[in-house]
């Protein structure tokens, strides 16, 4: 693909739409298609449900227009069809957008404005989020990308997702509930497990010596009594949060933000490997 300039970043139509409060019609123009990495604005308005909302100029009233649009994103190679509405002949438009775009690397289709929304939100917390870059396993670049779109369009979790979405939207949730659905779905991609109290991995790897910041080992014996999804532990030299460790070996990942567990490992410290979660210990 060839790079676009500034000016090519995005197109757009006048469409016509009927106001759901007075029943008038006006006209008003929508974005039809984006190229999200030439402007990032798209991706804050698109998180804030602000992307290809229309006013009616008689009463003042705001809605969503509801109308496709194709969302690019030129640095993952990703171009999305949005559907906001389940068109008629859906098969039919799938196979002719296939056959146009079928040179970008990925091309996908959405039906739901939530799976645009949380791709865009498991983009930013990858970016943002130091400690998580230091744990994932799931790769980078396409194979990331492939795997978070697998949980959009596969996962339940997405259910609970839309719900609690819209849910905080209209005040009936709060944001910390939102952010901890979010959070297990983050734990969900990367194949996390619940952190093993006597710090080894499933396959025998010493999970204390990967569990490291600024270069160095971070000691968790002040700490093991207090392990839980609500407790952080900082590296004492950058005051960084850290949430659990991969194994050096295998490269299985875990988190005391799932919660702990005596072990992975059956007849050792007296148990017998189980694998439920301990959530005795709160910070």
């Amino acid at each position: 693909m060839q790079k676009r300039d500034l000016s090519q970043a995005e197109a757009s139509q006048q469409d016509v739409f009927r106001c759901g409060t007075c029943n008038r019609d006006f006209s008003a123009k929508i974005i039809t298609w984006v190229d999200a990495a030439r402007m990032p604005r798209v991706k804050h308005a698109l998180l804030r449900w602000e992307f290809n909302i229309v006013q009616c100029p008689a009463c003042g009233c705001r809605q969503f227009a509801g109308t496709p649009f194709l969302y690019e994103d030129f640095e993952e190679g990703l171009l999305v069809a949005v559907f906001p509405r389940v068109p008629e002949g859906r098969g039919r438009i799938e196979a002719s957008l296939q056959k146009k775009y079928g040179y970008y690397p990925v091309l996908e289709f959405f039906y739901d404005m939530t799976q645009l929304w949380m791709l865009l939100y498991v983009q930013e917390h990858y970016r943002c989020n130091d400690n998580l870059a230091a744990l994932s396993r799931v790769g980078v670049g396409e194979q990331r990308l492939r795997k978070v779109l697998k949980f959009l369009k596969e996962n339940m979790m997405m259910i609970d997702i839309r719900e609690k979405l819209t849910e905080t939207f209209f005040g009936a949730a709060t944001d910390d509930e939102l952010v901890d659905l979010l959070s297990q779905a983050i734990y969900d991609i990367e194949g996390m497990r619940a952190w093993p109290r006597d710090q080894r991995c499933s396959c025998g790897g010493d999970l204390s010596r990967e569990l490291k910041c600024c270069g160095r080992a971070v000691e968790l014996q002040d700490h093991d009594a207090r392990l839980s999804a609500h407790y952080v532990v900082y590296c004492p030299v950058c005051r960084e949060a850290l949430a659990g460790a991969s194994c050096g070996i295998c490269g299985r990942v875990y988190t005391w933000k799932l919660g702990t567990v005596p072990s992975y490992h059956a007849n050792r410290h007296g148990d017998s490997g189980t694998k439920k979660k301990d959530h005795s210990y709160l910070g």
